[in-house]
């Protein structure tokens, strides 16, 4: 194809004079005579791909066109171009020069939008880069080895001078270009070319020998490791953005099966002694970004799942421990819940209580569906594993023994569940992961536990305290009381792109409990609330005031935001069909009716 020779023609004649002597060290003046070629370059690409998107990309060009046509003949097929390009621009992310590596690692990018753009070879250009990727990270685990290398790339590459000069800053280099490149896809919404990237990035991450990284990491415990953390940094966001996609994806079983000897990488040895906390913070919320992504996008098996519990506990250990109550300035501290900040304690503490808490309730839940999950024959032993969990990371924010004090009990329940909720408010995404996970409670109502099952597997004590704190009744009132009983913040998450399908499934959960547990709802408690009264009939009285308060508000909340919904969608600007929302609304309305 044309547009190739005239590509392939543009990368050799710009820069392979630069890069001729294939040394990766270059003075001030080559330097900057690179950085002005490759500037240069980038734009040229830029305006060939706008011709692909504006239809006028015939190939012509009115500088460059006769001489392409002179050339045709040593580039003529887009499958010896293709190689030749990203040999070219492969090399120069082996470059000293950072800014030289910069440049270049745009340019790939720009040629990866060039070939999109283009409408065919893609697949040819994915393959390309991986291969280089693979080879790299070959040969800087293993210097001396020579793995087989595939002939179609021999023949067509100098690709010595790439692998003599590889090193871990130049492998990471190709994955921050690889991820770059899918941040791209994803704003072409073109399902086949993401296809074929999963595919080819897939097939390359299963035959790189990861193991290794772990064998180099040990032997070179004293050497300058700048380099490798930053080739673990790029990994670690490409595979968060791999696994962000929602389309099938081949690639994410690879980063599964990757991610012990990233945990490996990023804190250390097992036999090393670390203090954990001491990681960088963006380091660990990528880590529980990519679990929690992981986690919903495979089926883990209750081994994986006892395994991923017992990392939590051992790399999260402190925000684990951290009270989830905090002091009453830090809610409008803004700066302190961004994971860029060295203080985002409270961001990484409501993602790692949301996944202690999703696989805890994975294991306790394995009576409900144990033929899929427990791959270990011992169910009761898995789901015995996740109770214990559960409370014993409650004990640590609970007064001792407060099963023989009735009334503390209550308070501590009460004020526990309350914090609990306040923690996740100041973000709405995780707020609605984890209502929604602690809706699929497996004590809750429509799970009952029996008796055998209370005997062999879960103390009743235990039991107990974690139907109180983890009501879905309860929970759902102090989420309203949160909100102020504001129904028009709840017609916002309904309405938001973002978390308007999570928090519509929230609603229609709790509706459905609430008709069906309709006493417990009426009945809600708000003795934490209520100032202590020293005779019980005067406590008594206030305890039930407080209860018609909070169904009052709670019925006032719920009624109003049924008649907005309704009124949005006999007018069309209701963002989806909320006919099953409004039919749970009605029944909870009838409901209140029966009451009054």
């Amino acid at each position: 194809m044309l547009q190739y020779s005239r590509l392939c023609q543009l990368i050799h004649d710009s820069l392979h004079p630069l890069t001729v002597k294939s040394s990766v060290l270059m003075t001030n003046e080559e330097e900057k005579l690179l950085l002005i070629t490759l500037s240069q370059v980038l734009n040229k690409i830029k305006v060939w791909t706008a011709e692909f998107d504006s239809g006028s990309g015939s190939g012509s060009d009115s500088d460059n066109g006769d001489h392409v046509m002179d050339d045709l003949k040593y580039h003529s097929s887009a499958s010896c171009c293709i190689p030749k390009i990203t040999n070219e621009l492969v090399f120069l992310l082996c470059l000293e020069s950072q800014y030289g590596q910069h440049l270049a690692a745009n340019v790939l990018v720009s040629v990866s939008e060039f070939v999109v753009a283009s409408g065919s070879c893609w697949e040819e250009f994915m393959q390309s880069l991986c291969f280089y990727f693979e080879r790299m990270i070959y040969k800087v685990i293993s210097p001396s080895s020579d793995p087989p290398i595939r002939a179609k790339h021999l023949e067509l590459l100098d690709l010595q001078r790439v692998l003599d000069n590889a090193r871990w800053q130049s492998v990471g280099a190709i994955v921050l270009v690889l991820r770059n490149i899918l941040k791209q896809l994803k704003q072409e919404d073109d399902a086949k070319i993401l296809e074929i990237y999963f595919q080819v990035l897939g097939s390359c991450l299963e035959v790189i020998p990861w193991d290794a990284c772990n064998i180099i990491l040990a032997d070179d415990i004293n050497a300058p490791r700048s380099s490798w953390f930053e080739f673990c940094g790029n990994l670690l966001q490409l595979f968060c953005s791999l696994a962000d996609c929602e389309e099938k994806n081949p690639a994410v079983r690879a980063i599964f099966n990757v991610f012990p000897n990233i945990l490996t990488w990023c804190f250390g040895m097992p036999a090393e002694n670390h203090n954990y906390s001491c990681q960088s913070q963006y380091t660990r919320h990528k880590i529980l970004v990519l679990m929690i992504r992981l986690s919903s996008l495979i089926n883990l098996d209750c081994a994986t799942v006892v395994s991923w519990l017992h990392l939590i506990e051992k790399y999260f250990h402190d925000l684990l421990s951290e009270s989830v109550s905090e002091p009453e300035a830090d809610q409008y501290d803004c700066h302190r819940d961004s994971p860029f900040s060295g203080t985002s304690h409270r961001h990484l503490q409501r993602r790692v209580i949301f996944l202690y808490v999703k696989c805890a309730f994975s294991l306790t839940g394995l009576k409900e569906h144990c033929k899929k999950q427990c791959s270990c024959g011992n169910m009761k032993s898995c789901s015995k594993r996740g109770f214990t969990a559960l409370y014993e990371w409650l004990k640590k924010h609970l007064p001792a023994n407060i099963h023989h004090n009735r009334e503390l009990y209550d308070d501590c329940c009460k004020r526990f569940t309350k914090s609990f909720i306040q923690l996740y408010m100041h973000e709405d995404d995780m707020l609605f992961q984890i209502l929604l996970q602690l809706t699929y409670a497996p004590f809750e109502y429509a799970q009952p536990i029996t008796e055998d099952w209370i005997s062999e597997v879960v103390e009743k004590d235990i039991l107990f305290l974690l139907s109180d704190i983890f009501d879905p009744v309860r929970l759902f009132h102090l989420f309203l009381s949160e909100l102020h009983y504001d129904h028009q913040v709840l017609l916002d998450y309904l309405i938001s792109k973002d978390i308007g399908a999570s928090c519509a499934e929230y609603l229609l959960r709790c509706l459905r409990i609430i008709c069906d547990k309709w006493n417990s709802f009426l009945e809600f408690p708000f003795r934490a609330e209520v100032e202590r009264q020293p005779f019980p009939k005067r406590r008594k009285f206030e305890d039930e005031k407080a209860c018609e308060h909070a169904f009052n508000k709670a019925r006032e909340c719920l009624l109003l935001l049924k008649k907005s919904v309704g009124s949005l969608h006999q007018k069309d600007l209701f963002p989806y069909n909320p006919q099953v929302l409004l039919r749970r609304l009605t029944r909870f309305q009838e409901l209140c009716l029966k009451r009054v």
